[in-house]
This record gives C-alpha cells, structure tokens and sequence, in this order.
C-alpha cells in the first residue's frame, strides 16, 4: 500500500477512535427531564375596590389536594349571584388573588415535602354585571414574571414556570373555571468540553497526518 494511503488510513482509524469520545461526551444526563408530579390547594378571594353596586362575584378555592404533572392546571371558580332584575354592578380593575399553596413536588424521584413557599397569582375584573344572565366582565391575571421558586431556593438543575391563563370572561349566573399553566424546564446546560484523553486523542492524529504530509512532499523534492 502506498504511504500516502497508509497515511490516510491511520488517519481515520484515529478519527473513529476519537469520534465516540467526542460525542459520549457531548450528552449530559440533564438533557433528558423526567416527568415531575405536583400537589397542591388554592386559596382566592375577591377584593373590595373599584366596585360600584353590591358585589356579586365571589371565588371558590379548591381545598383538596390537586395531582397532576405539568400543563394547564386547575384552580378554583370564580362564582356569580343573579342581582334583580334592573340592578347593575361595575367593577374596574377589581383586584383578585389566587394563592397556590404547594403540598409536595417531585422530580427525579425526589420528593419536596418541606421548604415548600406559596405563589401568589393576582388579578383584575373589568365589566358589568345586569340581572341575572347579564355579563361582561373580564377577569385578567396581572402580567409579572413566571419564573417562581416552589422550593426554596429552586430545584437544582431546573426552573420553575407558573403563570395564570386569561383572560377570561365571568358568566353571569353560573361559575367559571380559573387555571395556571405549570412547567419545571431544565436549567440551560453549559456547552460540553471533551475530556483531556479526547484533546490529547485529536492531536495525535492531526501530528500523525501532518508528519506524514510533510515526508511525502520531502520524497518528491
């Protein structure tokens, strides 16, 4: 076989041997999240300002223990009583407050039972309300960040999303469901470095090809 083929060969040989090590250690055991499972209750209620008429809305919290994994979860209804017929009540930019009040969190198969903090969504109704079937009124959770800590002092290797969905239109008469879409994303992962046998790997096949360039042009000279 000619050194130039020769050459070549150990070259790729090399290569093949290095590839794997690069991309072993290219894969973090962090890039793949488990599915994590989240209880907890809520506690609501309805502020007093900015209604003008008796106030009719009311909020029902959800008692017990709510289990499920991420997504939209539920939080309770906000409630609404027939007024007489004629009578109106005016709410602008009523405040409301959901408190979610966390019970237990797991991720990996570990459990968090203590250090558990509450995350405290908060709102405004807008609208009227007439008689008995008559509503307008928008209920719109208040725009803040969504990155919270369940767990104080976060759960290592992730984030935490929670943020109430909306808005949403109160029914006149009847009850409407408020929810919260819930994520635990995965902390950004640093970019790889290959290990030093990787390095050392790499830079003796790129010394080996070179040598072996630099004595075929030295044959032809």
């Amino acid at each position: 076989m000619p050194k130039s083929l020769r050459s070549a060969a150990l070259s790729l040989i090399i290569l093949a041997v290095a590839f794997p090590v690069i991309a072993t250690s290219s894969l973090s055991a962090g890039s793949i999240a488990s599915v994590p499972s989240f209880g907890f209750t809520t506690s609501g209620q309805i502020g007093s300002s900015g209604i003008t008429g008796f106030n009719t809305i009311s909020y029902q919290s959800q008692a017990d223990t709510i289990w499920g994994t991420t997504g939209n979860r539920y939080l309770g209804k906000f409630l609404v009583g027939p007024l007489p017929e004629g009578l109106s009540t005016t709410y602008a930019d009523t405040p409301f407050s959901i408190s979610v009040l966390p019970a237990a969190l797991q991720v990996d198969d570990v459990w968090y039972k203590n250090d558990l903090q509450p995350i405290v969504l908060t709102g405004r109704l807008n609208g009227s309300i007439t008689g008995t079937t008559y509503s307008n009124v928008v209920a719109s959770f208040d725009p803040v960040s969504p990155w919270v800590d369940i767990v104080k002092g976060g759960v290592p290797g992730n984030q935490t999303f929670l943020a109430g969905t909306g808005p949403v239109l109160v029914s006149a008469g009847t009850t409407t469901d408020a929810y919260m879409n819930w994520a635990l994303v995965p902390s950004a992962s640093p970019v790889p470095v290959p290990e030093p046998t990787t390095f050392m790997i790499i830079a003796s096949g790129l010394t080996i090809g070179l040598l072996a360039r630099k004595r075929r042009a030295h044959l032809f000279d």
